[in-house]
């Protein structure tokens, strides 16, 4: 028996049409799928996978620092932090959309964890 689709990948953009779909474009940048996927010493060696990985992990004032510091850095990406805080300044919205878009993966880490499977 196979898993339902919708445990087995995320839509953002309907999860985001259901909440605030005026932040789709904003998140399609800074939401990184399948964090699972990615060993965490090199999340942890990269802010900006910090961002999706504190969310995933329900550290939303490290968050919002992170969105805060990005948005005053002149670096690419500092556009769609910039314009997330203006669309959603306390992260509200984002934070309800990050608590579905990233169940997935973190139940991934989760059994990867109990079974003992290490990542390389």
């Amino acid at each position: 028996m196979s898993a339902p689709t919708e445990e087995r990948y995320v839509d953002l953009e309907k999860l985001t049409s259901k909440v605030a779909p005026e932040l789709f474009e904003s998140l399609s940048w800074l939401f990184l799928l399948n964090l699972d996927m990615i060993p965490e010493e090199d999340i942890k060696a990269n802010k900006h996978l910090m961002f999706s990985y504190n969310l995933m992990h329900e550290r939303y004032d490290e968050a919002k620092a992170l969105a805060k510091d990005f948005a005053t850095k002149d670096i690419v990406v500092s556009e769609h932090y910039k314009e997330l805080l203006k669309l959603d300044p306390e992260l509200n919205k984002t934070i309800e959309i990050a608590q579905t878009f990233f169940a997935l993966s973190r139940r991934r880490i989760e059994l990867a964890e109990k079974l003992g499977i290490k990542q390389f």
